[in-house]
């Protein structure tokens, strides 16, 4: 329950025995009163009306003061209104209230409060963790009509219609993920530097979506398929040498490849911090490997990238580089796969699904393919492993059943 009201509080009077103009706020059933910053004679106001009598003698423009007071009272109205559809009027105290309409703590904004980040994180060259932002904001601020929205608008409700919203646009279940896992990201942050209440997370109850991807691993006859293919451009040779070197760095993503420097190969070892979790690589070169890096090297000094992928010196441009790069390197990934006849569809991926898969098959223990891949967590390396071990369950069950 709540209500506005403009009122002449009688309780104290000011010299000349005038008495202040307020706005009451009643917030269940619980007042507070702002002042507007003019006083008056009790003779001289309609309690009824809420309004300043017209033959009131001490103001100069009585309806140009009337219309302020009324247009005062509509702020207000239309702060609680906004509150009401957000849903959480109900849910504030006095205090909070009273510090909203006095704008005296300024809401958190999705759109700004991104924003903020995203400024953080391109200072910190975490450019590609800075368009995975970007992408969620436009898609918020594309479902919210062009408009920024406050924190407090995220509910329950408004993820349950954002999610469909953003399905019925044809996009997947992983974009959707990938969206609000990015979202949620934002509202802790937010809830870490108090700028919104730990009252308001709305994803306690809600559950993101994920859909399954399609296997992305090979089997070692299609690896050697690759290994022995005679590229017949220039792109799809480029795109074998890129694809193997993944493989032998124990399935190293390719924004890793492109950014290795001359300098990270000492004493037999290609050493690097991967770029999406910082933790150091060390992988010993071996001779398949020193083979496709020799093609690379000549003429470089140690502050040279190792591959041709990176022309500009401009951080920024560098993961345009990169982005331009690998949609250049998937699409010729696919001819050579096509031309192999590999049934999976070739992308950067496989090399680094097929690392992982392969290692398995061969024995090698989660922990250390985990470790390999640079995986903050097991659980992470066995979404790669899942269609595998799919195949195991089926093959000893055609064991038993034949």
């Amino acid at each position: 329950m709540v209500s506005v009201n403009i009122i002449l509080d009688t309780r104290y009077a000011k010299k000349g025995n005038l008495f202040p103009l307020k706005l009451r706020v009643v917030h269940n059933r619980k007042p507070f009163d702002i002042g507007l910053g003019y006083n008056l004679l009790e003779k001289d106001w309609d309690e009824k009306g809420q309004k300043i009598k017209v033959t009131c003698k001490t103001i100069e423009n009585v309806t140009r003061l009337n219309s302020f007071l009324n247009k005062e009272k509509q702020k207000i109205l239309d702060v609680l209104v906004r509150l009401q559809d957000e849903g959480v009027l109900d849910t504030l105290n006095l205090n909070e209230l009273k510090d909203i309409i006095n704008n005296k703590s300024a809401e958190a904004m999705v759109i700004a409060f991104g924003r903020d980040i995203i400024a953080e994180l391109q200072v910190a060259k975490k450019f590609g963790n800075a368009r995975v932002y970007d992408t969620m904001l436009r898609s918020v601020q594309d479902f919210s009509r062009g408009r920024d929205i406050p924190l407090r608008q995220i509910t329950f409700a408004w993820l349950k219609k954002y999610e469909a919203w953003y399905l019925s646009k044809g996009n997947s279940v992983n974009g959707l993920s990938v969206s609000l896992r990015t979202l949620r990201a934002l509202f802790n942050r937010a809830i870490k530097e108090k700028a919104i209440s730990r009252d308001y997370y709305p994803f306690t109850d809600y559950s993101i979506k994920t859909d399954s991807t399609r296997k992305r691993a090979i089997s070692v006859a299609d690896l050697e398929k690759i290994r022995q293919y005679v590229p017949i451009t220039q792109r799809q040779s480029w795109a074998k040498d890129y694809f193997m070197l993944s493989f032998y760095l124990m399935g190293a993503s390719f924004v890793d490849i492109a950014f290795l420097q001359v300098k990270n190969i000492a004493k037999g070892r290609i050493e690097y911090k991967r770029r999406k979790t910082g933790r150091l690589h060390s992988i010993p070169v071996s001779a398949l490997l020193q083979n496709i890096l020799d093609k690379y090297l000549a003429d470089k000094g140690k502050e040279d990238f190792i591959l041709n992928v990176i022309k500009s010196k401009e951080p920024a441009r560098q993961l345009v580089n990169v982005r331009d790069a690998l949609r250049r390197f998937n699409r010729s990934l696919k001819e050579i796969g096509e031309a192999c006849g590999i049934e999976a569809t070739l992308s950067s991926y496989v090399a680094r699904h097929s690392y992982a898969t392969i290692a398995k098959y061969k024995g090698v223990p989660t922990a250390v393919i985990s470790e390999a891949l640079g995986h903050t967590s097991e659980e992470v390396t066995q979404v790669y492993l899942n269609s595998f071990d799919k195949e195991v369950m089926d093959k000893y069950h055609n064991i038993i059943i034949e």
